[in-house]
């Protein structure tokens, strides 16, 4: 049962209403009395769909397989909700900031010496943690950024990294996702994300503006309401991510090809899978196929779903 657990803590679910939870999955039905939780557990436990109150104070446990797919679906709200305010707030920023704004919030950066100065400076002076959406264009090669997340993690400070699916599917990129993550990052995939960022000790925030698939300029965010959203929607897409642990994947199930189900966890076709690992299409199909077969999944995203419940991922 911890591995449902850990799936609902993925999800938004305290670990305080992850262990009601399972005491009831487990247990069975309780009364308030004997549950002996505050109030605030149990209703929060309702309103996330997760449990049932019947007649005579007793609670019960919705399944863990229509549980996941209810909280799955309530994220699914919230992302959406997140993208359409963020989007437009975006584009307003872009058009009424100039290069000599000096309103405090938000400041341009153009030339790319400047912004590699800019983003040199910030990671110098992180204490805490860095949070990214990764997806292309890069401003620099990808060696020069992996030493400078080293660097950082070796004072101290976590990364946490979202990967857009465009992101994984360059090549060789999985391998470079797969040596930060052994090094410390913690990365997860989605199909898609609106924008790329950077939070630094949520004191500062970098969003790059690409024109013609190059960067030329940034908007270096300060303390204010909207690095208060995009600090929000980064954590929007980290709870929606598919954590990418290819270690994690061996430890928990020998025959089960981490790459491939990181892959797929990503959202990529089987001959972005296929050019990734050196496969022929027909091979990564069937591979895919046999995974589908053993989590009992007629899709791929319950493959995803199934893994995480199974602890894969």
């Amino acid at each position: 049962m911890a591995q449902n657990v850990a799936v609902f803590e993925h999800l938004g679910v305290t670990s305080e209403q992850s262990a009601v939870y399972e005491l009831l999955v487990t247990g069975g039905s309780r009364t308030t009395a004997e549950l002996s939780v505050p109030s605030s557990v149990l209703d929060a436990l309702l309103r996330l769909g997760l449990v049932q109150h019947r007649p005579g104070d007793v609670w019960q446990a919705v399944p863990p397989d229509l549980a996941v797919e209810m909280l799955i679906a309530a994220r699914e709200v919230e992302h959406h909700r997140a993208r359409a305010l963020a989007g437009p707030l975006m584009e307003q920023y872009v058009r009424s900031r100039t290069e000599d704004d000096d309103s405090g919030v938000v400041e341009v950066v153009a030339g790319s010496v400047a912004v590699r100065d800019v983003w040199l400076t910030l990671l110098s002076g992180a204490r805490a943690e860095v949070c990214v959406l990764d997806q292309p264009p890069y401003l620099s090669p990808q060696e020069q950024h992996a030493a400078l997340e080293d660097e950082t993690r070796s004072r101290g400070v976590a990364w946490r990294v979202v990967y857009d699916r465009s992101a994984v599917d360059l090549p060789g990129r999985v391998a470079e996702i797969v040596e930060l993550v052994a090094s410390g990052e913690r990365a997860r995939v989605t199909p898609t994300l609106p924008f790329k960022l950077a939070v630094i000790d949520a004191r500062a925030a970098v969003l790059p503006i690409a024109v013609d698939g190059r960067i030329d300029k940034v908007l270096l965010i300060r303390p204010s309401p909207l690095l208060d959203v995009l600090l929000s929607t980064f954590e929007l897409y980290w709870d929606k991510g598919i954590p990418f642990s290819p270690g994690g994947i061996y430890a928990a199930v020998e025959d089960v090809d981490p790459h491939l189900l990181a892959l797929l966890a990503a959202g990529l076709t089987d001959e972005a899978i296929a050019r990734q690992m050196g496969l022929a299409p027909r091979t990564v199909q069937r591979r895919v196929r046999q995974l589908m077969d053993r989590a009992g999944a007629q899709t791929r995203f319950q493959a995803g779903v199934q893994a995480m419940r199974r602890g894969w991922l």
